[in-house]
């Protein structure tokens, strides 16, 4: 899948992330726009996956391509060392695996931190698959601290694991302090006794402040920025009552509640607990991020059934049929994350009808034309995220980018940028504006549609247009 499925949506992001860390790793511009030092993205997961690249003289594409391979293992092992705490033996972490796997619904979402198999098939390279994977060691180092009397060495990797996660995808993070919390709350008294905590977090805390790429500060005010593309997530939870899209995990709620005295019973029902608060909470006030802890509301349940139905009781004999019977439905429900491997050889109307949507955008005969470097201006988002997988800069970002800063000029502004864009592409523009936003930006090429008044004959000096694809051209200077 990893070699053959056809990627699409943030994978660009992530391409064009590498793209810019080789060119410049030691002062990197962000990926998006090239107007500002630093990014985001440019975490300890990106340069890894840069410097493999650089070794192997792989392109970005093909290193994230491997990177999902890899991801995958490091989760799978990382599971099944936490799920040794839920009881012996390898059934548990067979069933937890097929459990992550389908239990999530009939219309399952393709998210970043998601670990449905539909998910994974678009998601396996992303950092937050290899975040998922830090966040379950960090709970089992917190426990190891947390119930036993280690040295230094356990509250040391506790806090490097932490600052990674931090850096590497916050919205893990958050879940991970979430099941600290959950651990935390169910043995209050020996957390109390273990003043190592203290400075593992305040190190946590310190390691990621250190990190000269990114301004972690600067992720402080990107909820606001970056909320409403999380509305679909709190969507999907009121309607049908949230079973449409996970109410196959609630096969885990009998063996939540039941396995409450067994071992990490408590701290499962907390867990799921304070992420259903979370997201009550969240939800009646407008954070919309804050449906990213989904995931961890989700586990609990998948991790106790898979505990549940190892151990002895009558339960069982209704567990096996009925879990049986959910993992087949949610097989049907993730099917897309099976057929994406075959997008060649079938057709798209087919793909559509196994949940597996188009990941095509037009613009793939057009981009080949565009180096890596150069400035677009495109005329939609889709087209400025194509832009920026070939290493390109787009005039505006093609996702919600709140961490650009403003250069002495304004060209570093999104707005002011947003606002030129639209001259550009405006019907009533004379072209000797155009010419001035193009030459504000030093644009190279820009990309729009065959009708866009911006592509008619002279309505932008020094550019011509040098290739079409369908009803799309790509005009360029010279």
């Amino acid at each position: 899948m990893a070699l053959s499925a056809p990627w699409g949506g943030d994978m660009r992001l992530h391409v064009a992330t590498l793209f810019a860390l080789r060119r410049d790793p030691w002062s990197p511009v962000d990926p998006l726009m090239g107007v500002s030092e630093g990014s985001p993205y440019f975490s300890p997961y990106a340069y890894v996956l840069t410097f493999a690249g650089w070794i192997g003289d792989l392109e970005p594409l093909t290193v994230l391509r491997a990177a999902g391979v890899l991801n995958i293992a490091f989760w799978l092992w990382a599971l099944r060392r936490f799920c040794r705490r839920l009881g012996e033996g390898r059934a548990v972490f067979a069933s937890a695996v097929l459990f992550c796997l389908l239990l999530w619904g009939l219309k399952p979402q393709a998210w970043s931190g998601f670990v449905g198999l539909y998910s994974l098939s678009w998601t396996m390279a992303y950092p937050s698959l290899f975040a998922t994977a830090l966040m379950l060691l960090a709970w089992d180092l917190f426990l190891d601290l947390r119930d036993e009397r280690p040295g230094w060495s356990v509250p040391a990797a506790l806090a490097l694991l932490l600052a990674l996660l931090v850096l590497i995808h916050p919205f893990t993070a958050v879940n991970t302090v979430l099941g600290l919390a959950a651990f935390a709350l169910a043995a209050p008294r020996a957390v109390l006794r273990r003043w190592r905590l203290a400075p593992a977090a305040a190190g946590a805390v310190a390691l990621a402040l250190l990190w000269p790429f990114t301004n972690v500060t600067s992720l402080l005010g990107a909820p606001s920025g970056m909320a409403e593309i999380h509305w679909t997530l709190v969507d999907d939870l009121w309607a049908d009552l949230g079973f449409a899209h996970y109410g196959l995990a609630l096969v885990g709620l009998p063996a939540l509640v039941a396995r409450r005295a067994r071992p990490l019973g408590r701290e499962m029902l907390l867990l799921f607990g304070l992420a259903a608060a979370v997201l009550c909470v969240a939800s009646a006030f407008g954070s919309w991020g804050f449906a990213r802890v989904i995931p961890v509301a989700v586990l609990p349940l998948h991790l106790s059934a898979a505990a549940w139905l190892t151990e002895a009781g009558r339960h069982r004999r209704i567990m096996y049929p009925v879990t049986a019977t959910a993992c087949a439905v949610g097989l049907v429900g993730n099917q897309g994350g099976l057929t994406r491997p075959l997008w060649a050889p079938v057709r798209a109307a087919t793909l559509a009808e196994w949940q597996s949507r188009d990941p095509a955008t037009g613009y793939q005969d057009l981009v080949s034309r565009i180096r890596p470097g150069q400035v677009v201006a495109a005329e939609t988002e889709w087209a400025g995220r194509v832009v920026n997988e070939r290493g390109a800069y787009s005039l505006v970002p093609g996702w919600p980018y709140p961490f650009a800063e403003t250069g002495a000029d304004g060209t570093g502004a999104e707005a002011a940028r947003r606002a030129d864009s639209d001259v550009l592409f405006g019907s009533g523009t004379a072209p000797a504006r155009r010419a001035e936003v193009t030459g504000r930006y030093g644009v190279a090429c820009v990309l729009a549609d065959l009708s866009s008044p911006v592509l008619a004959p002279g309505a932008l000096p020094g550019f011509r247009t040098v290739s079409t694809a369908g009803s799309v051209g790509l005009s360029c200077r010279g």
